[in-house]
Parts: structure tokens; sequence; C-alpha cells
């Protein structure tokens, strides 16, 4: 099964507003069904609780309110096991991804990503399942 196949919903979580036309362009490229795009940790708790669908989130790390994408993550992982996350980040630090593991993370991938890089990962977190 392709990446193409497979339709994935999902959930791109970034703060900044070109980045969330690149992800979302890629997310598209790689055949994928995008739900929502939320800008901060609260919204994105909001949303991935409200869809019951969805497959995947894209996350950023760093995002502009208080909770971050890390604790956005713990939290929907409090209602949702099953979802598969990405992060997508700037912010590569070894206390950052320590503290990501923590979210059962299916790939950590560094700012800026390549459409290849997340197709390797979207491709890994779904042949795993």
């Amino acid at each position: 099964m392709t990446v193409k196949d497979s339709r994935k919903n999902i959930l791109i979580v970034e703060d900044d507003g070109i980045q969330q036309i690149i992800m979302k362009r890629l997310a598209s490229r790689l055949g994928l069904n995008v739900l929502g795009i939320a800008a901060s940790g609260n919204e994105a708790v909001r949303i991935a609780r409200s869809l019951p669908q969805l497959d995947l989130i894209m996350m950023d790390v760093r995002l502009g309110d208080e909770v971050d994408g890390i604790e956005a993550m713990k939290k929907i992982r409090k209602v949702s096991n099953s979802v598969k996350v990405i992060y997508v980040t700037g912010n590569t630090e070894p206390e950052t991804r320590n503290r990501a593991v923590q979210t059962n993370y299916e790939a950590f991938l560094e700012k800026p990503v390549t459409e290849e890089q997340l197709k390797h990962a979207v491709s890994a977190a779904f042949t795993a399942a």
C-alpha cells in the first residue's frame, strides 16, 4: 500500500502561516487528506478531540500559545492512543526530543522538511502499524 492509496486523514498543527501552506502542499502531494489546520496547542487539542477519523497529526513543537506541541500531544493521547504523530519542528534540542518521547511519536523531523523525508516518515508510520 502506498501513501497515496491510503488517503489518511491528517491535522496540521503549525503557528506560522507560510509553514501551514508548505505543510498543506506537501501533504496534498503525498495524497493525504487535510481535515484541519491548527495554529495553537489548545486549538490542536480541541480539533483532534472532535475528529474521531483522524489518522495523523503533523505537529510543530513551538506554538503561539502557552501549550506547546508536546503538551498538546500529551492531552490528545489521553483520549486517543491510535492517532500517529510526526513532529515537524525547528526545535531539535535533546531536551525537546526527550520530552517528545513521552508522546510515542512516529518521527521527529527538522525544518525545513523535504517531501521525501515526509513521505518516508508517513509510510513508516503506517507500515509499522
